[in-house]
């Protein structure tokens, strides 16, 4: 039992960055993410002996339940009209003084963010799969549970989307 501990110790350390990236262009807050983070390793190691290595690489099995935890807990914050921009407004504001690139890094990172949001979640979802080292539109497909030509419509519609939005910012 410590050798799968380890091993499974291992796998989060593996995959945690490209899990917290993930669930941060789904549009949720830093500590929503880590929650999430927790709770998807927490149900992978509890649903182990459920993972099939024939079906899935462990990667989009990961995957899949980080993307159904993020879309319910987005699904829950929209009912309860919570906003999740802002939060790192205070690291901008506070503390010590920035110098004039961070803040203008702060701030293209606020309108991405705003510009996320206005996504669909499946959008969202898609786009953030999309941004993953190693994540091709197979492994994208499984995740999201939809065929390859739906997300290649999916992230071609969500890129011209987010593409316009910010042009937008800009005028």
């Amino acid at each position: 039992m410590a050798g799968d501990k380890q091993a499974f110790h291992g796998i989060v350390k593996h995959f945690e960055r490209p899990l917290f990236g993930f669930l941060g262009r789904m549009g949720l807050s830093q500590s929503h993410a880590e929650e999430i983070a927790q709770e998807t390793f927490l149900r992978a190691w509890s649903k182990l002996g459920e993972y099939r290595p024939e079906v899935a690489q462990f990667s989009t099995w990961l995957f899949t339940i980080a993307r159904n935890l993020a879309l319910h807990e987005l699904s829950r914050a929209a009912s309860q009209r919570e906003s999740t921009i802002g939060e790192d407004l205070d690291q901008v504001i506070c503390g010590r003084p920035k110098p004039p690139d961070e803040l203008v890094k702060a701030q293209q990172r606020r309108l991405v963010q705003a510009a996320l949001l206005e996504l669909s979640p499946t959008d969202r979802s898609a786009l953030a799969l999309a941004y993953i080292k190693d994540l091709d539109l197979t492994t994208i497909a499984r995740i999201e549970g939809r065929t390859m030509g739906v997300i290649k419509t999916r992230l071609h519609r969500a890129r011209k989307r987010l593409r316009q939005l910010l042009e937008m910012c800009d005028e």
